[in-house]
Order: structure tokens, then sequence, then C-alpha cells
């Protein structure tokens, strides 16, 4: 590649990286939390297909989905945003070591989004750039307890990830396509809780605890694909992200309202895993009109960990923890159709279902609520000129009963995409 195309690409690198910064700044709302644990994807035409497009994501999305099918795209922009409503259901309510609560729903609403774009560098390589959220989960709780201890507890916060990525395919032979990305990875871990006690075991007496926590941290994680084109008919793909370990740094505080207990302060360090992922597929045009496909995913959840250490513990609230997680990998099955109903239409289907990761002791309102999920989704295309229009929904549910508990989650979406071909 010459200097003068170098030169041409960093201003479109460099804008999706500040706009990266600019969707997290404006997502991050501490009622958020996404539909379903597993993460559904970027792009509404992508997502409309149940997700199952490794071996056929012709476009901007394809830094997500398998960066080997970059080559042959065309130079282009993307931007998809959806928004919607989740119901959680926990029937052993929240967590609390000192009594129990009678809340067991929670249903907040979401607004996520993703944006990228595609640099052809010739007929046979491409490099693609974008920025997307793949983990919001947020909890808004606020409750009193059955035993008369609390006058109120009250709970918010969220966990997010931010990734941006860059990534460079090319064609490898006739056949064979290859690509390699680097994820640029944000975590933001904060939280609040005020736990208004009428009557504090401790100190026999009321005692208002606030505790805050407010930490992020930043890792690097590699992406591999490959496409394997066998006929005009039929492709096939791979891909796989390494992951990546890294700590989640920031500050700790806990303050006590009757004066009795000293307030609480420290550094905190939460070591994090990112779990790798990896995922096949195959893409089959049956008809001229009409593409059916198929995938399988992984994701690496097993080893994933909530040890946290504090660098001053306190002597009740900020206590350095163990892992106390025992979660296990988790698989994904997916299936779409594309349906080219004309030159300038096109009507897209799909259906994805996973399986749980969280372990029967970890689910909750606090972490989240993980259950087996049934995913079904539709979207239509609409092309004007150089424009693609997308507009789709998706709804899901599942339930769970692990430990004699009932979990369920439910929820829907709606989302849509904007492409402009240059």
């Amino acid at each position: 590649m010459n200097r003068t195309a170098r030169r041409g690409i960093v201003p479109y690198i460099t804008a999706g990286l500040f706009m990266g910064m600019f969707f997290l700044n404006s997502l991050l709302p501490a009622r958020v939390s996404a539909a379903g644990y597993e993460f559904d994807g970027i792009g509404a035409r992508s997502v409309a297909r149940g997700g199952a497009v490794i071996a056929d994501a012709a476009d901007w999305t394809a830094i997500y989905w398998n960066p080997a099918n970059l080559p042959g795209v065309a130079r282009q922009v993307g931007l998809e945003l959806r928004a919607g409503k989740m119901e959680s259901k926990d029937g052993n309510s929240f967590k609390n070591p000192f009594t129990v609560f009678s809340r067991t729903k929670n249903s907040p609403s979401f607004v996520l989004g993703s944006a990228g774009g595609v640099i052809p560098l010739n007929l046979r390589s491409a490099i693609g750039f974008g920025f997307y959220v793949p983990i919001m989960q947020g909890v808004a709780f606020e409750d009193t307890d059955k035993l008369g201890l609390y006058n109120k507890f009250k709970s918010e916060g969220y966990a997010a990830l931010a990734v941006t990525n860059v990534s460079y395919a090319s064609e490898l032979t006739g056949k064979l396509s290859g690509g390699a990305g680097l994820d640029i990875i944000y975590a933001k871990l904060k939280s609040k809780t005020v736990n208004d006690f009428a009557f504090f075991p401790v100190t026999s007496g009321p005692d208002v605890i606030k505790s805050e926590l407010d930490g992020h941290g930043y890792g690097l994680e590699g992406v591999f694909g490959l496409k394997y084109k066998q006929n005009e008919e039929l492709s096939y793909g791979a891909v796989f992200r390494t992951g990546s370990k890294f700590d989640i740094k920031g500050d700790a505080s806990a303050t006590h309202s009757n004066g009795l207990l000293p307030d609480e302060r420290s550094d905190f360090t939460l070591h994090f895993k990112h779990p790798p992922t990896s995922g096949a597929g195959f893409a089959w045009k049956i008809k001229k009109a009409l593409t059916l496909t198929g995938d399988i995913t992984q994701t690496w959840w097993k080893g994933f960990s909530n040890k946290t250490t504090y660098d001053t513990p306190g002597p009740r609230v900020l206590k350095s923890s163990a892992n106390t997680y025992k979660w296990v990998n988790s698989v994904k099955f997916r299936a779409g159709a594309l349906w080219n109903y004309d030159q300038r239409t096109d009507f897209l289907f799909g259906y994805a279902f996973d399986t749980p990761a969280i372990d029967k002791n970890s689910i909750d309102f606090s972490t989240a609520i993980d259950v087996p999920m049934h995913r079904f989704s539709a979207a239509a295309t609409r092309k004007f000129g150089s424009l693609d229009w997308t507009l789709g929904a998706l709804a899901g549910g599942g339930s769970r009963k692990a430990g004699g508990v009932h979990y369920s989650v439910k929820g829907w979406y709606v989302m849509s995409e904007v492409s402009y071909r240059f």
C-alpha cells in the first residue's frame, strides 16, 4: 500500500475511534440493561438473520462476525441503533445477607448502538473499522424487606464493555480469504448501594450505610477469521477471538450514618477475564433470490472471576474477596434466511438459541439473570441508490429453575441500520 493510500485511511480510522467514545459516553445510563446475557451481534441486517452470518457478512459488520468477509465489500460506512425493553424475574429476589426482599421483577429499557466502515485497498484486500457495545448489564432495585430490618434498600449500577476494532483481510487464493483484527476493549464498572437499616444487628440500632464503587480498565483482543467459497452457491466461515485478561481499577467507599463505625475508603482491583469466543458457519444460496445460513458459536466463560482486592480493606464493607463464580462455557445456535425480493428490497429472518453460562449460585439481579434464550428476528432492507436502510425487530425469552428458584428473561427491541456506499 503506497503512502497516499495510507494517508487516506488514517482519517477514517481516527473518526471510528472518536465515534466509539461518543457512543460510549451517550449509552451508559445507570438504568440500562441488555436483553439477555449473550450478545446478539452488530448490524440490523445480520442480527435479523439470527446472527448466522459468519460465512456471509459481506458488509461493514464483518469486523465483528468474521473479518475474512471484508475482501470485495464496497467502500462504505454504517450506523445501527436499537432500543427496547426487557423483564427479568428472580424468584429469590435480591440476595442480601441480612434479610429477604419481595420484589422479584426488574424491567429496564435500553439503547445500544454500533458503527463502522470498510475501505477497499484493491480488489483482493480491505480494511474495516468500527465500534460496538457487546455487554451492558444494569440493575435498578429498590425495596423494603419482609422482616422489618430495613427502611429501604436501594442498589443502582451497571457493568459495560465497549469495543473499538480495526481489521485487515485479503484473498489468499481464488477460494480462500483470511482476516485479522485488533479489538481495543474498554470496561466500565459503577455501582451505588444504600442500606437504610431500621435495626442494624452489628450496632443494635439504626444506620444508613452508603457504598459506592467506580472503576474502569483497558484490554486488547485478537480476532482471526477464514472464509472458503466452494462455489457460487456454498461458502464456509470460521472465526476466533482470543479474549483478554486485564484489571479493572478504581476507588470505593462506604459510610455509616450512626458514627459508631468508621467510614471506609480504598482503591480496588477486579481481575477481569473477557472470554474467548469461536464459531463456524455456512451460507447456502439454494435459489437465485434465497440464501440460507447456519452458525454455531461458543463463548468460553469458564474461569470468569469476581475476585476483588482492596488496597486498604475495611472492617465491614470493603473486604477483599476470592472468586465465587463457577461459570461454564455457553453455546449458541443460529439460523437465518435472506430473500432478495427484488433489486431494491430484501427480507431477512432469523432464529437463535443460547445456553446459560452462570452457575446457579451466582444468578441474581446484582449480576445477571442468565437462562436458556430463544430469539426470533426479522427485518426488511430498502435500497435508495447508494443508501441502504434496514428496519427490523427481535423478541425472545426463556426460563430456568436452579437451586429450587425460578428465573426468567423476556424482552424485545426494534433496530434500524443505515449504510452508505461511496
